[in-house]
């Protein structure tokens, strides 16, 4: 059996910046013989020109229709959009980022066309850890607290607090709701600003790690009660309450934040799998929050897309390995990426899937 081709489509998603592997990475996927292909433009925003995939022996194609046509293993940031299901075949395998617990829709055409689709989320390793979710995770959780801090400007509508403060002035106060991966990039971006930082958790020994490292920390056992009182005096939430592939558990209540100043902050990273904020809806590059009960809502689903080349080189050293096993057909050999397959040959194969969707 030979190497499945290697397509990279452009990106669609409005506002999204990134390209899943930079020329680099393509580079050493050549160097081990596999094809790789890229649709025209791809890199562009992440800052990488057609000519630099030529130099690294990719393909260039003219189309989007050109690449789908080429590609057998197709490699994308975001889900695919109406754009690009019209091209995608049974013959196709789809490698990117999915978020499908919280996009039945997305579920029901994924089986339609019969092909198979692995989440970049999914995919997870010896530790228990995450892998291809880490990188990006860890990109949204400091670009959280920039972007919160930006939205709390007069000139933003937020309600003019400095994070950091001043002398003479009382510093912000940032409430992070989770302390995983994206909830401790935020904690520790908040602590840079000198804000006065308290977070979130279930897990005690998540907690005591934060801790130990940022000693001025507040850490709280999440409650209903206690996530009420803190977020009450609130300049800025983060929602970071994430399971990997899974819906985001709703945390942050209607009733919490009638209780939160006007023109305080949520900033819900978690929107990708629902979000853990009550009723909040998906924000984007061209709207980039919304007020709701005097709150500013910012829930962008591909946040780090903000910070194109930053976030491609980071996502595109941590897939560039899975891809090359993908494309050397290994897939029923890592047990890792057979355990991520969540859609193949018309159906549901991840059982908490199936059963999140009633499927």
């Amino acid at each position: 059996m030979g190497m499945l081709k290697i397509g990279i489509p452009k990106e669609t998603m409005r506002g999204e910046g990134r390209v899943a592997l930079v020329p680099a990475d393509c580079r050493t996927l050549v160097e081990a013989g596999c094809h790789v292909c890229i649709e025209q433009g791809a890199g562009v925003n992440s800052g990488y020109v057609d000519a630099d995939y030529s130099a690294a022996g990719v393909e260039v194609l003219a189309s989007t229709e050109a690449l789908y046509t080429v590609a057998e293993l197709v490699v994308k940031v975001k889900q695919p959009l109406a754009h690009d299901l019209k091209y995608l075949t049974s013959d196709h395998l789809v490698f990117s980022y999915l978020h499908l617990a919280a996009d039945k829709l997305l579920v029901e055409q994924l089986c339609e066309l019969g092909l198979t689709a692995i989440p970049f989320e999914m995919v997870s390793n010896d530790q228990g850890g995450h892998p291809l979710l880490a990188p990006m995770s860890a990109v949204a959780g400091r670009l959280s607290v920039i972007r919160g801090a930006r939205l709390l400007f007069g000139t933003s509508g937020g309600r003019g607090v400095l994070l950091g403060g001043v002398d003479g002035a009382e510093r912000g106060r940032v409430v992070v709701l989770g302390a995983g991966v994206a909830g401790s990039h935020a904690v520790t971006t908040a602590l840079g600003l000198e804000a006065e930082v308290h977070v979130f958790d279930l897990n005690e020994q998540r907690l005591a790690s934060l801790k130990a490292k940022h000693p001025e920390l507040i850490t709280h056992i999440s409650e209903p009660d206690v996530v009420a009182d803190v977020c009450e005096q609130a300049d800025l939430v983060v929602g970071a309450v994430m399971v990997a592939g899974r819906r985001a558990p709703m945390v942050l209540t209607l009733d919490m934040i009638e209780r939160m100043p006007n023109g305080s902050v949520i900033v819900d990273i978690a929107i990708d799998q629902g979000g853990c904020v009550e009723d909040i809806r998906v924000t984007d590059a061209e709207e980039l929050a919304y007020t709701s009960q005097g709150v500013i809502h910012s829930a962008v689903p591909n946040m780090p897309g903000a910070v194109p080349r930053t976030a491609a080189q980071s996502l595109s050293s941590a897939i560039a390995p899975y891809v090359q096993r993908l494309a050397a057909g290994k897939l029923s050999s890592d047990a890792y990426l057979q355990a991520a397959v969540a859609v193949s040959g018309g159906r549901v194969i991840d059982p908490v899937l199936q059963q999140e969707l009633d499927l």
